[in-house]
């Protein structure tokens, strides 16, 4: 799957298109585009989408940003499903801060990716070489 580099972002940025499920549920919320984001830990969703998906939060715990301080969160359960892949039982943060989906390292560690820069475009393959 090839999915071009988001242009609104200066510069481009690869970006993927999202959708959230509960658990083993048919997706419900979607597609997103989401920035993809090597330097995250963790994956961000904003508030507005685990509403709609109507998912509960599991615990609360801290993030600590890179730029400002350390602030609580609550963590949900949802499955992501980026093109024909379903990733099940991902934990991801609920931001009732940002607007913007991050897909964050405990997300991409699952993937095979091609960052393809000179034609600004991300590619999701089945293995490296």
């Amino acid at each position: 799957m090839n999915t071009p580099y988001d242009s609104n972002y200066f510069p481009p940025a690869p970006v993927l298109e999202i959708a959230l499920a509960y658990p083993d549920e048919a997706p419900l919320v979607g597609p997103i585009s989401a920035l993809v984001d090597t330097g995250a830990g963790g994956t961000f969703i904003p508030m507005a989408y685990l509403k709609e998906l109507g998912v509960a939060g599991d615990y609360q715990t801290f993030v600590y940003p890179v730029f400002g301080p350390a602030r609580e969160v609550y963590i949900y359960t949802v499955d992501l499903i980026i093109g024909s892949d379903r990733l099940p039982a991902i934990e991801v943060i609920g931001d009732d801060e940002g607007t913007e989906f991050i897909l964050g390292r405990n997300v991409l560690n699952r993937l095979v990716l091609c960052f393809d820069g000179p034609h600004a475009e991300i590619k999701i393959l089945d293995r490296c070489g």
